[in-house]
C-alpha cells in the first residue's frame, strides 16, 4: 500500500479544480483534451496496459489505452497515463521516447508508484471520496460511482486513512 503523499494529493486537487472535474465520475479524456493530448482505444502488444508518447508531427502528447481492457481497468490506466504526463511530461517531449505500462507490474520503481498514487488520487479524490465513504461505506456502490475497481477503492481508502 502506498504512503500518503501531500504533495500528490494536491497536485491531483489542482489538475481537477484547474480542468472543472470535482466531480463524479472524474471526465479523464476531458482532462486529456483539456490539455490537448489525444487518447487512443487499441489493442496492445499483450500485457501491455498504457502507453504515453509525445508526437513531433502533431506537436501533443497520445496516450494509448489496451480497448480489451475492463472499463474500470481502462480508466485506471488513463489516469495513470495522464499522471505520467503530469508528473514527466517534459521528460517525454525532451527526451522523444515512449513509455509503456505493463498491465501488471512487479518491483514498480519510484516513477510508476508516484504515477499510480496520482491516478488513484485523480479518480478518487480524498475530500469527495472520505464524505461518500461516511454517508455510505459501501466499497461496491462506492467503486461504481467513482467507476473504479473495489481494489482501487480500497487500496485508495486505505491509503487515506479511512479504512
Amino acid at each position: 500500500m502506498a504512503k500518503y503523499n501531500k504533495n500528490l494529493e494536491n497536485l491531483a486537487k489542482d489538475i481537477l479544480v484547474k480542468n472543472d472535474m470535482l466531480k463524479l465520475p472524474v471526465n479523464l479524456i476531458e482532462i486529456a483534451n483539456n490539455n490537448n493530448i489525444e487518447v487512443y482505444y487499441v489493442s496492445l502488444p499483450q500485457g501491455i496496459s498504457g502507453a504515453i508518447k509525445y508526437n513531433d508531427k502533431k506537436n501533443k502528447f497520445q496516450i494509448l489505452i489496451e480497448k480489451n481492457e475492463p472499463e474500470s481497468r481502462k480508466r485506471f490506466t488513463l489516469a495513470h497515463e495522464l499522471s505520467h504526463y503530469f508528473l514527466q511530461g517534459t521528460y517525454f517531449l525532451n527526451e522523444h521516447k515512449i513509455h509503456y505500462d505493463a498491465l501488471y507490474r512487479s518491483g514498480t520503481n519510484e516513477t510508476e508508484k508516484k504515477a499510480d498514487y496520482l491516478a488513484g488520487a485523480l479518480l478518487m479524490n480524498e475530500e469527495l471520496l472520505t464524505k461518500l465513504f461516511r454517508i455510505n461505506p459501501s466499497i461496491k456502490e462506492l467503486a461504481k460511482t467513482f467507476m473504479v475497481s473495489e481494489s482501487a477503492l480500497t487500496v485508495r481508502l486505505m491509503t487515506i486513512g479511512v479504512l
